[in-house]
């Protein structure tokens, strides 16, 4: 047994039904193979974020590093996430105390696209590709929306 089983549930009936259905099942077979399994539950908005994750490196990042280039100069895609994060995402400002002094200060905290919710994930990656086409002068993408990435 090698696929992975995926179920999602909108209530508890639905849930305990699949689970006795579905999810039991497909354990008691994986034991019986000798499989070793690991579950992990989580809300289910945060499969958005996650097909937004997959979307934004798999395809919009991989994309860009593959086929732009800034001043004539091909970069991977590590660093044009780091200059989009940058440029869209920025920082924010948390007081401090200066332990030696004990003045306070502000300082600048890098925001991580981690830390962005659905809508603000969509809007960071709507940005990217507008800037990809504009400025860059990439076509297009292999998939235009997140929300058809699977």
């Amino acid at each position: 047994m090698t696929q992975a089983l995926h179920l999602e549930w909108t209530d508890s009936e639905q849930a305990k039904a699949s689970f006795l259905r579905q999810m039991a099942p497909y354990v008691a077979q994986a034991m019986r193979a000798g499989q070793r399994l690991a579950v992990v539950v989580k809300p289910l908005e945060d499969e958005k974020s996650d097909r937004q994750r997959r979307y934004y490196h798999g395809v919009v990042l991989a994309e860009i590093a593959e086929h732009a280039r800034a001043s004539g100069q091909k970069y991977d895609l590590k660093t044009w996430k780091e200059y989009f994060r940058d440029k869209f995402v920025g920082y924010r400002w948390e007081p401090s105390t200066d332990p030696v002094t004990g003045k306070k200060i502000s300082r600048r905290i890098r925001i991580s696209s981690e830390e962005l919710g659905v809508k603000a994930y969509a809007k960071l990656i709507t940005q990217v590709q507008a800037f990809a086409v504009t400025e860059l002068g990439l076509q297009g993408f292999s998939v235009a929306r997140w929300e058809d990435y699977r």
